[in-house]
């Protein structure tokens, strides 16, 4: 079970999201130019390493640790089998979701750009890239940010279902995609009350682990669940 109450704010939340945007921006626009034209994935990683780093950091700044909200190996079997389970579930709901809000507000499907990149993948190596920071890195830095970090603070300011559905928000704006949003927002909200039922960031890391690995394979072999 989560602390009953958080050590930071919802300013403090605000601040982390900004510095995240503040320190991606400035190293894509004006750092990496100096060296190098940063491909996607480097972009991606780089944003992946900032979100962790900021995290960390607040989290030690107001007298805690990581261990103190999920993050740690204790009793990590139980947890990943819940996430495991949780991400079977939320893979169903999020295509079924994706498919009906699209159909109801006649949007054209848009791919995510290491989506697309799997769909011209012509044998296995290809996939290696889009797996890693599908699979590895999106679900650590993203769990650690709207789910440890910002649903937390929301949670503390405005009730259980004011945190989940307030983090599923930002969860989904942060994605800046019209043709994603209900997609994320149900996805979001599972996570969040799977991470607040067993109280280990593991399971939700397992989670969105499981939807976004399961995504990239049923790309590659051109599969429609629906």
């Amino acid at each position: 079970m989560l602390r009953a109450k958080t050590p930071w704010g919802i300013p403090d939340v605000l601040l982390v999201h900004f510095l995240r945007l503040l320190a991606g921006y400035v190293t894509v626009r004006f750092v990496y130019p100096l060296f190098f034209e940063a491909p996607p994935p480097v972009v991606e990683v780089t944003d992946r390493i900032v979100v962790v780093a900021l995290v960390w950091f607040a989290v030690r700044r107001h007298g805690s640790s990581l261990a103190d909200w999920g993050v740690t190996a204790r009793r990590w079997l139980p947890s990943a089998a819940a996430g495991l389970g949780a991400g079977i579930v939320l893979l169903g709901v999020s295509v079924f979701s994706e498919r009906l809000y699209t159909a109801v507000f006649l949007l054209t499907p848009t791919q995510h750009p290491l989506l697309i990149q799997v769909e011209n993948a012509a044998e296995w190596r290809g996939l290696v890239v889009p797996l890693l920071l599908a699979g590895v890195a999106a679900p650590v830095a993203e769990e650690m940010l709207y789910r440890l970090y910002t649903f937390n603070a929301l949670r503390d300011r405005y009730g259980l279902w004011g945190g989940v559905a307030g983090s599923a928000a930002i969860f989904a704006l942060f994605h800046f995609n019209v043709y994603w949003l209900a997609e994320m927002l149900v996805v979001g909200a599972g996570l969040a009350l799977l991470y607040y039922r067993t109280g280990s960031l593991v399971s939700p890391i397992v989670a969105h682990s499981f939807v976004n690995t399961a995504k990239v394979m049923l790309v590659f072999f051109n599969i429609r669940l629906i």
